[in-house]
């Protein structure tokens, strides 16, 4: 190019943006063939499998042997899944997941997003046993009520 190669600077790129307001382009709504279609998409994939190639050979390994590191990391994964599986169909999380969840929770503590719920202090009865007494006396009045009221039943 003109300018030794160099990119367009962002004033440059806004008057070139500026000049093209309004015009459509040459291309605009124009069908491409099947066969043009066809001649690309071999394009791509010539492309694609050359760069998988030089991967495999930065990697030092053949064909094979990639596959067969893939297929092993696959069942690998799969395995790991299913023995989170619980019986209901849930996941149950991994520690890596439950330390990045304990996290985000901390800190949207800290920041006020989130806060603990009020606890009504009448509801809290953790702990709380009826004495000997006053179990005999509901015992009393559940089986006097099952007796006599019909609704209740």
């Amino acid at each position: 190019t003109v300018n030794c190669g160099c990119t367009h600077t962002q004033a440059s790129k806004a008057k070139i943006g500026a000049a093209n307001k309004g015009k459509t382009p040459w291309n605009k709504g124009r069908q491409r063939s099947e066969e043009e279609k066809a001649r690309i998409a071999a394009g791509v994939r010539a492309r694609n499998r050359e760069r998988f190639l030089q991967k495999l050979q930065d990697m030092g390994l053949t064909e094979e042997q990639y596959e067969a590191t893939k297929k092993e990391e696959r069942r690998k994964r799969d395995a790991e899944r299913r023995a989170r599986r619980t019986e209901k169909g849930g996941y149950r999380p991994t520690e890596e997941t439950k330390a990045k969840i304990s996290k985000i929770l901390k800190e949207k503590f800290a920041r006020g997003e989130i806060k603990r719920r009020a606890v009504d202090p009448t509801k809290v009865r953790r702990g709380f046993t009826h004495s000997e007494e006053t179990r005999q006396k509901i015992s009393e009045s559940l089986r006097l009520r099952w007796s006599q009221d019909t609704e209740y039943r």
